[in-house]
């Protein structure tokens, strides 16, 4: 009788894992295209708030937007809050308070009519889709030797938000039409749905359950930021924890590649739109081996590797694509070029922020894990706001190109690091860990 009960409620657990692994790829889902398509439309957004009202230069415009995204990135600054709410209150109500969040601020987007107004959109859109609730709560619920292969098995399912960008795009931007706020009404739809159906269907996860009923963490009361910030830096990781936020720092600097890297294609290059869908789709397409190929090594052979090759490949691969543009190719072999460089940019950038955040959560104490990751999000964040700021000059002196070289040379940085101060973190339990 009793096993005959431990066996439904493994089946339960089970059924559950399965639902949730699925539930969880639609957050993705959400969660990569809201990341990505406010990068396949700046030179829609440039030529419709900046260039047509003021008749702006193209360099000043993109100095201009890279300017207003470096603002918007500031939201990044607030997924520490969020993630420190998530160890006080828990990871479902702050993951159904992101997912809704992303699909409102889409809805915004939509009604958007100056470039001031978009950038406070865009600035609310950066807190909830930067704020990673959903691998804190898959982390705290799988086996601890199969972390980063389902954390890599929901970003693959998750790319079909990448894969329907380009589909979406080729719909509302093509070559005698170009409607950028149909590519908000995906998100508005899916944030909003999907944020119901987690609220009514998910539970706590078991770790946070066990954290909360811990008698030590009561006797602490309220677990205040203070508290969960201090937890962090007495750890026995601390070390670990100091070179991951520092590397989070530099693989962020170099975020306008990232966000301007269509409109330099689209000014810049003799690739037509319909290449640039092309080229999109590729880009998004080569994200899935990557995430299967960083959730594979990352269990069978650790987490450093992937440190290496990411931090040496993305500079090189950014070169290659900067400089595809300046040749004289056929069209054809342009667009090859660019779609295979700036995909592999993509992967090391995407696989590199991956591996941090599996690690963050293998080095910081189960109550301060929430707190640990936001503080990782903000480091990131600065990362980006610092990059976008010194673009901004930087691409009115130098264009566009030259800007994106000069800010992937950093990622070099990482390398001693990396060799010199992190310890690899393959098959910690992350119930141990203080």
């Amino acid at each position: 009788m009793v096993e005959e009960k431990n066996s439904k409620k493994k089946g339960k657990s089970k059924s559950f894992f399965i639902y949730m692994i699925i539930c969880l790829m639609f957050v993705e889902i959400l969660d990569t295209y809201t990341t990505l398509f406010p990068t396949s439309i700046p030179s829609k957004v440039i030529g419709e708030f900046l260039i047509d009202p003021f008749g702006l230069s193209i360099n000043v415009a993109n100095s201009i937007f890279a300017l207003c995204i470096a603002i918007a990135t500031i939201g990044t600054y607030f997924v520490f809050f969020n993630q420190f709410l998530a160890d006080k209150f828990g990871r479902k109500i702050l993951l159904v308070f992101t997912v809704f969040g992303m699909g409102f601020a889409s809805l915004l987007m939509f009604f958007s009519t100056s470039i001031i107004e978009y950038t406070i959109y865009l600035f609310l859109l950066y807190i909830f889709f930067s704020s990673d609730i959903w691998v804190i709560y898959l982390n705290e619920e799988c086996p601890s030797d199969k972390r980063a292969l389902w954390t890599n098995i929901v970003l693959m399912g998750g790319v079909g938000g990448a894969l329907l960008l380009p589909v979406f795009r080729s719909i509302f931007i093509t070559e005698t039409s170009s409607y950028w706020r149909g590519m908000t009404i995906f998100p508005i739809f899916l944030g909003i749905v999907l944020s119901v159906i987690i609220f009514f269907t998910f539970k706590e996860t078991s770790k946070f359950k066990e954290m909360k009923e811990n008698r030590a963490l009561k006797e602490k009361g309220s677990n205040s930021l203070k508290e969960s910030v201090k937890l962090l830096f007495k750890s026995v990781h601390r070390k670990e924890l100091i070179v991951i936020l520092i590397i989070s720092l530099i693989n962020n600097i170099n975020y306008v590649f990232f966000s301007l890297m269509e409109s330099f294609f689209v000014t810049s290059s003799n690739l037509s739109e319909s290449d640039i869908n092309i080229a999109i789709l590729i880009i998004s397409a080569s994200v899935i081996l990557g995430y299967l190929i960083t959730g594979i090594i990352a269990d069978k052979y650790g987490r450093k590797p992937l440190f290496y090759v990411y931090s040496i490949v993305q500079p090189i691969a950014i070169v290659i694509a900067v400089l595809t543009v300046h040749l004289s190719l056929s069209s054809a072999n342009t667009l090859i070029l660019i779609s295979l460089s700036a995909g592999l940019a993509y992967i090391c950038s995407q696989g590199l922020t991956v591996v941090i955040r599996i690690v963050t959560l293998e080095i910081v104490p189960t109550d301060a894990r929430g707190t640990g990751s936001g503080l990782k999000s903000l480091i990131a964040a600065i990362g980006m706001t610092v990059g976008l700021l010194l673009s901004s000059l930087s691409i009115y002196y130098f264009g566009l190109g030259t800007t994106f070289i000069l800010l992937s040379l950093p990622l070099l940085i990482n390398i001693p690091l990396i060799y010199f101060y992190l310890k690899e973190t393959k098959g910690i339990d992350l119930s141990e860990i203080s």
